[in-house]
């Protein structure tokens, strides 16, 4: 979403304005408890970094790989809609333990334009 220009006027420069990068953070929940710890720290870290947090997706299926997981290819489906520009995760074993298909998501969420941050605690 863009901001609107600031109107020009004849004193002062035409000022740009910055967008600030959009992030998905992508939670797994691997018990029946909310993953509330988890959540806090990338959204700590986001702002940490003066990203604005546009989605968090909580996604209960851990076991399904990453590109059969339709929550997942949600937050995917934003990079791909340029409304995001990065997936934040707690850990790398949010999107798999499986270091191949890790690589392999992480590669589409740059093919999409976007990146794949972990969230250190």
């Amino acid at each position: 979403m863009k901001s609107p220009k600031p109107p020009q006027t004849l004193h002062a420069p035409e000022v740009e304005v910055i967008e600030r990068l959009q992030v998905v953070i992508y939670l797994s929940k691997t018990t029946s408890a909310f993953p509330e710890l988890e959540m806090r720290t990338c959204e700590s870290y986001a702002r940490s970094f003066g990203w604005d947090v546009s989605l968090t997706v909580v996604d209960d299926d851990t076991e399904t790989p990453p590109d059969r997981r339709p929550k997942l290819q949600v937050a995917l489906q934003r990079l791909k809609d340029k409304q995001a520009g990065a997936i934040l995760v707690p850990s790398r074993a949010t999107i798999s333990p499986i270091d191949g298909e890790y690589d392999e998501f992480a590669r589409q969420v740059e093919k999409a334009g976007g990146f794949l941050q972990v969230a250190p605690r």
